[in-house]
């Protein structure tokens, strides 16, 4: 069975890589508007309750939970 693990699965203060983004079109637009596309590097700053702040590169971006649950780690 393969395990699918997410961005919103990702502990604050680890680092992990995008791996695929499972999502529609707008989102996935959106997504890569902000710099999030397979193979970058994300850190998670905050994963407590509400949207998750993530750096990516030298900015940081708020990802809504739902939007979390689409982009795929490793």
């Amino acid at each position: 069975m393969l395990l699918r693990r997410t961005l919103a699965g990702v502990a604050s203060g680890e680092t992990t890589f995008v791996v695929a983004v499972d999502a529609g079109f707008k989102a996935r637009t959106r997504l890569e508007s902000m710099g999030i596309i397979p193979g970058i590097e994300v850190d998670v700053l905050n994963n407590g309750s509400g949207p998750m702040i993530v750096s990516v590169g030298e900015g940081r971006i708020i990802v809504e939970r739902g939007v979390a649950e689409k982009v795929l780690v490793a």
